[in-house]
């Protein structure tokens, strides 16, 4: 099956065409380097995050990592490395500020996927836990451009179908995609939505595009 990430489909379904034969075509021909830092670029802060409710830390041992971090940055040879670095101490001071007092049991992490025809869109929860007594998934954006109104619903939508084609069975409100530098925790996915049906047409354009390039 051809398979993509649930950002990269958010990417697709809000570019215009000439930039959409693009991103297949990076997904088709990936530069394996490049694929790599982009998935490990954000690893101490979500490695943080997921500790700090694991072992139900303080909210202050938060900024002592941040601080860590900003230390370790300064240590840091290469200006790229230094940049990462200050980026994954900006977000972790931004989910004390905003998410520090949410108590999560932290359950082991599935990576889940929506199939739709001849793609599979991946999707690996940041965080996998119990609140208040409900079974949540919870996908973290620390990106420090706020993201569009149609790309959280994309990957709203896409996280809740995953997870329902995959064994777990949660309501809408169950599925979050927090936007930690705006503190701002989006339920935007519904069942049978329009949206869906916009994912599944992306899904076939992609697995169209796909075979021409």
């Amino acid at each position: 099956m051809i398979s993509i990430t649930v950002k990269g489909l958010a990417k697709f379904m809000t570019a215009s065409p000439a930039q959409q034969r693009k991103i297949v075509r990076d997904f088709k021909y990936p530069k394996l380097d490049e694929s790599a830092a982009q998935q490990k670029y954000y690893r101490e802060v979500r490695t943080i995050i997921t500790a700090y409710h694991k072992a139900d830390r303080q909210p202050g041992w938060l900024l002592q990592k941040a601080a860590l971090l900003e230390t370790l940055a300064t240590q840091e040879r290469k200006s790229r490395g230094r940049i990462r670095l200050n980026h994954n101490a900006r977000a972790v001071r931004s989910y004390h500020e905003h998410f520090r007092k949410r108590k999560f049991e932290v359950l082991d992490r599935n990576s889940l996927h929506f199939d739709s025809g001849n793609v599979r869109t991946k999707v690996t929860p940041d965080l996998h836990v119990i609140e208040n007594d409900a079974e949540k998934i919870i996908k973290l954006e620390f990106a420090t451009t706020e993201p569009s109104v149609d790309v959280v619903r994309i990957i709203s939508q896409v996280m809740y179908e995953a997870a329902n084609c995959n064994g777990a069975a949660l309501p809408s409100g169950s599925v979050l995609y927090c936007d930690v530098p705006r503190g701002a925790a989006h339920k935007g996915a519904r069942a049978r939505t329009r949206m869906l049906g916009n994912i599944r047409a992306a899904c076939e354009t992609i697995e169209n595009i796909w075979e021409a390039i």
